[in-house]
């Protein structure tokens, strides 16, 4: 589990910004600022329903996320919204008709798409304006809104000044007629939506001011003469690297591919393939390296993962040479301390997106898989494959340099200046920094003003939340859904006791929403009063009796009424298909109870006093292969002795997943602490959270900083989860 640099402001009113605010956000920051830890952190600890998304298959899978294009089912071409095809216009133009024509949307992505809170955009220096706009004329159709992007928070993240989008020359000039530059802040969205622009600051890659000031006036087109004395101090165009240490970034597949072929060759040693392993849907432009990987000893290669274990002994882009191949495995030497180290296979998911109807959340599972050893060859990468990565020694061969950002890109992969040898001079000539980046990267707020702005959106994005929670409009639908399958279901619409349950039901829907609607109109007046009076009491209060009134009335009139009548239906009536949609109906009730009951505001929960109903286990009999099966089926694995892991592996689950089915056996007793912790470290856990319930801040991070993080937040998790059983025992 990642921890928040405490030293780093910009990082931290990010995430805040992100969780707590609906507001869009562009974060940027110059290479090495930690925009990739920022979302493996908000991935960890973000509690919206979010997906992430990327341009680039190979882009998408170091994210952790899918392409744009698979998961919006967006066509290829380019996209003119209002363009009228005919003369003039080629059949790759894509308009809106045509667009929303070719959405092939399925029950379960659509729910994906009702359901989505927040939508990361990774990389977007290579996201097109056109796509931008595609994306949100998706999501406003599917989400039936008018609002930019359909009302979901968008977290751009992304350099500018590195790699731009690609524009080939057939769309060029239809582009320059609609558009003013190919960069995604040139979107139609965006002129209504405007991002908030964060930039993180703290450079974490290089730590040698002269070279960082180098690299800042470069992303400026501000480079004076005496920098580019500095750098070309670096010039050594017959440089060779004798110690299999340096790297060569270059500008073209071609080149970078024939360095790697040539010095592979030189080796009079025996060439040895290995073979990867693609599991199910994991397309072969998302290959991380080669599937079937040709090496020698003596080959420089680097890693091209981070290292998974607890030692973390390497990093994405360390250099290596192979010193031993022997019995299928590989052996590699460390230059600087000539540590040996045997190299294991490693495994990149591509994932994909689906909605567990019981909780009402979107959640990652496992699409396909890719299994190698995290080595490619190093003595050659294009600049545009080095995005990311982080080198010692680099060769720089730049002076092809075709693409805005690449020379930016090439030299922010090192260290320091020492560790960089240049092939060719640095001229102006090879600079291409777009003037339309600088201006639009100058809408950066001052801390203060960011700081303010964020409080203000803080409050805002409360109230919006707290008056969802409601809005009876989804919920009325369950039970029209439920009227309907119940009309047209043949052994139950000429049964007019049924027919009569299910009116009843609707009406008691009605009523609700009725009752829910001048609550909403209520508690409109008291969030306006409180903008004046500074006085947010009076709201907290009067939510509380709401939500005391509300979880009551769904409770006696809608879910056990809808249970007694689920258990009264003989076999003959229950077909699959009618009871998925009466499953469907009592899960999305009691979501929205158990919504009501953890309701916050400010930061407090609403109803402190209120006795939480729990779900009714009537209900059980009835249940056939449901969300609750799952579960089940992840117990057995982990009875048998497997790991949490393991069985996410296993089932093609992400280890959140299953961690979420065990907790609900430790919370309800079936699973004992004991398989999580011993006895001493459990009263350790209980102590501290005890000690914390007067704090503002009572959440898992701040019991684990508490603990000097000695225990998982799977620990913690099952031990808050067996306090809480033990209080109501």
């Amino acid at each position: 589990m990642m921890y928040i640099d405490e030293q780093n402001e910009q990082f931290k009113l990010a995430f805040a910004m992100v969780t707590e605010t609906d507001r869009n956000i562009f974060l940027t920051g110059k290479a090495g600022t930690g925009k990739t830890t920022f979302l493996k952190f908000l991935k960890e600890h973000c509690n919206k329903n979010m997906v992430v998304v990327a341009p680039t298959g190979v882009a998408a899978i170091n994210a952790g996320g899918v392409t744009i294009h698979s998961f919006f089912q967006l066509p290829l071409g380019l996209y003119l919204p209002d363009a009228k095809k005919g003369f003039g216009l080629n059949e790759h133009v894509v308009d809106r008709n045509t667009l929303l024509k070719n959405l092939r949307i399925n029950g379960v992505k659509r729910k994906i798409f009702q359901e989505l809170e927040l939508l990361v955009i990774d990389e977007v220096s290579m996201l097109r304006c056109d796509t931008l706009d595609e994306i949100d004329t998706a999501l406003r159709y599917i989400r039936k809104s008018n609002l930019p992007f359909g009302g979901v928070q968008v977290l751009f993240i992304g350099d500018l000044y590195q790699l731009p989008p690609v524009v080939n020359d057939r769309d060029k000039d239809l582009l320059d007629e609609h558009y003013k530059s190919p960069f995604f802040f040139q979107a139609k969205v965006l002129q209504q939506s405007t991002p908030v622009f964060i930039e993180l600051k703290k450079i974490y890659r290089q730590n040698e001011q002269a070279f960082i000031d180098i690299l800042n006036r470069l992303r400026n087109n501000q480079l004076n003469p005496e920098d580019y004395d500095l750098l070309n101090k670096r010039y050594h165009p017959n440089f060779r690297d004798r110690d299999n240490r340096y790297i060569t970034l270059t500008t073209h597949n071609a080149k970078a591919d024939a360095i790697n072929r040539e010095e592979l060759f030189k080796l009079n040693t025996i060439t040895h393939e290995f073979k990867g392993e693609v599991k199910g849907d994991f397309g072969d432009k998302q290959y991380p390296t080669a599937l079937e990987l040709k090496l020698k000893e003596g080959a420089q290669v680097m890693f091209i993962k981070n290292d998974s274990s607890p030692e973390k002994r390497y990093y994405n882009g360390k250099i290596v040479t192979i010193c031993k191949i022997e019995d299928g495995e590989i052996w590699v030497k460390f230059p600087d301390t000539d540590e040996v180290l045997q190299v294991e296979q490693e495994t990149w998911d591509n994932i994909s997106y689906t909605h567990n109807d019981e909780k009402n959340e979107i959640e990652e599972k496992i699409a396909g898989s890719f299994t190698q050893y995290p080595l490619r060859l190093a003595w050659a990468i294009t600049i545009h494959k080095s995005q990311g990565l982080t080198f010692e020694n680099a060769i720089i061969d730049a002076g092809e340099s075709f693409a805005p950002g690449q020379v930016y890109v090439a030299l922010s992969r090192c260290t320091s200046l020492d560790g960089l040898v240049l092939h060719s001079r640095i001229t102006p000539r090879a600079l291409h920094t777009d003037n339309r980046i600088y201006h639009f990267n100058s809408g950066e707020l001052d801390p203060e003003s960011l700081t303010q702005l964020l409080n203000e959106e803080k409050i805002k994005y409360q109230q919006k939340v707290l008056q969802a929670m409601f809005d009876w409009h989804k919920m009325k639908d369950y039970a029209y859904q439920l009227e309907e399958a119940t009309l047209i279901t043949k052994n139950l619409r000429e049964n007019e006791k049924i027919i009569a349950t299910i009116k009843d039901f609707v009406t008691q829907c009605h009523e609700q929403e009725i009752v829910a609607n001048k609550f909403r109109s209520e508690l409109q007046m008291l969030m306006n009063d409180a903008i004046f009076t500074k006085d947010e009491r009076k709201i907290s209060d009067r939510a509380a009796k709401a939500i005391a009134y509300f979880t009551k009335q769904i409770h006696e009139n809608l879910l056990q009424p809808l249970q007694q009548y689920a258990a009264s239906l003989d076999s003959k009536q229950r077909t699959k298909k009618y009871m998925a949609i009466v499953q469907q109906v009592e899960s999305g009730w009691w979501h929205k109870m158990d919504t009501l009951q953890k309701a916050s505001y400010n930061g407090a929960l609403i109803a402190t006093d209120l006795q939480p109903f729990k779900k009714d286990k009537a209900i059980e009999v009835i249940k056939k292969k449901t969300a609750g099966d799952s579960a089940k089926e992840s117990l057995a694995y982990f009875m048998a002795g497997k790991s949490i892991e393991e069985i996410a592996k296993i089932r093609g689950y992400v280890n959140s997943t299953i961690e979420n089915h065990l907790f609900q056996y430790v919370q309800n007793g079936e699973l004992e602490i004991s398989r999580f912790l011993e006895e001493a470290d459990l009263e350790k856990i209980r102590v501290a959270h005890e000690a914390m319930q007067s704090e503002t801040d009572a959440g898992l991070t701040a019991l684990r900083d508490r603990l000097d993080g000695a225990y998982t937040w799977t620990q913690l998790r099952m031990a808050l989860g067996h306090l809480k059983r033990m209080q109501t025992v």
